[in-house]
């Protein structure tokens, strides 16, 4: 690492917090509610779908064009589509998938957070997390009892940047209220592009949590770990966190 960490920001889906069940099997168990027993793996292709096709036309969540709500009802319309014919039964659906995604019917937190969480907090080092996410996320992270930790929660749709992009990364620092150099600042994140890249090319520090090192071979391996608990037991050791 290249100088002592002042500010640790953390990704949120898959990073700190992880889904009880994938999309596919909880959309289908609420379909199942309103009478419709839909294969998950039919809901998975047209989520996919779905999901791919309006990240491109209405990007994140479609904060330049329409609300984050309907934007996720379009999800829900589209992967639904062919079977469920019933409108209303489409409007219930997706509202009530919208308010279970707040809870932690859907989330928990990930294998090692808490712990990882008071370890930084107790080296007096600034917590933060920076996610390409809705509004929802400090409700989730409230449900959780993980708000406290963090000194600010940034999300993609409310800075109106979405990562890998420098800005949302510099808003960070912003937010910090701190007089930081970029080299003072860690992001830790799953993803190799919008975390690893995205923190890097701002300048900052950055760590990869994924199980999948398939073609990674370009990161330092120091800089990578398959879990929480991997981590938290490397930044023991570093001077950085002391």
């Amino acid at each position: 690492m290249k100088g002592k960490v002042k500010l640790l920001t953390f990704d949120a889906t898959n990073t700190l917090l992880k889904l009880c069940v994938s999309p596919w099997k909880f959309y289908a168990n609420v379909a199942e509610k309103y009478g419709y027993q839909i294969h998950e793996d039919e809901i998975k292709k047209q989520f996919l779908y779905t999901y791919k096709n309006l990240t491109k036309k209405h990007p994140n969540f479609g904060k330049e064009s329409i609300l984050w709500e309907n934007w996720w009802r379009e999800i829900v319309q589209g992967t639904f589509e062919g079977k469920i014919k019933d409108n209303e039964h489409i409007k219930c659906i997706g509202n009530k998938l919208i308010q279970d995604y707040k809870s932690p019917k859907c989330w928990f937190p990930a294998d090692g957070a808490v712990d990882l969480l008071e370890h930084v907090k107790s080296k007096c080092i600034d917590i933060g997390i920076v996610s390409n996410f809705d509004p929802r996320l400090h409700e989730i992270l409230q449900s959780l009892n993980l708000s406290s930790y963090f000194k600010f929660i940034l999300t993609s749709y409310e800075i109106g940047y979405s990562k890998p992009d420098k800005k949302i990364f510099d808003s960070a620092i912003e937010h910090s209220k701190l007089n930081l150099c970029t080299d003072a600042c860690l992001h830790i994140g799953d993803d190799y592009e919008k975390d690893y890249l995205g923190a890097t090319k701002a300048g900052w520090q950055a760590f990869l949590v994924t199980n999948n090192t398939s073609g990674l071979d370009v990161i330092n391996p120091l800089h990578c770990f398959k879990n929480l608990q991997e981590l938290k037991m490397a930044i023991e050791f570093q001077d950085n966190f002391s």
